[in-house]
């Protein structure tokens, strides 16, 4: 999976700790495009999936915190290079 070209695995190491402080857990941003104007599509939202249920967060100030913790956990993250040296070291001592 990690050599097609629409695939990006991003690997967050044990070292690196939790990037926010805290456990984000499983989320989805979710971003629909612009049209021929440049305007949102349909406004951004993130799917987060739990123990109670599905939730779609739709508030700004909701949506714009997970896109910060996303960028805080893919900064964290080793880059795609590293990622797949990663993954192929760890296939290889199989």
């Amino acid at each position: 999976m990690d050599a097609r070209p629409n695939v990006s695995i991003r690997i967050l190491p044990f070292s690196a700790g939790l990037p926010l402080g805290v456990a984000v857990g499983p989320f989805v941003n979710l971003e629909f495009g612009v049209d021929s104007e440049g305007e949102p599509i349909e406004p951004p939202g993130v799917y987060v999936e739990n123990f109670a249920g599905d939730l779609y967060l739709t508030k700004p100030d909701t949506v714009r915190r997970y896109h910060q913790a996303y960028e805080s956990i893919r900064h964290q993250a080793l880059d795609e290079v590293a990622g797949r040296s990663l993954l192929r070291q760890r296939r290889s001592a199989r």
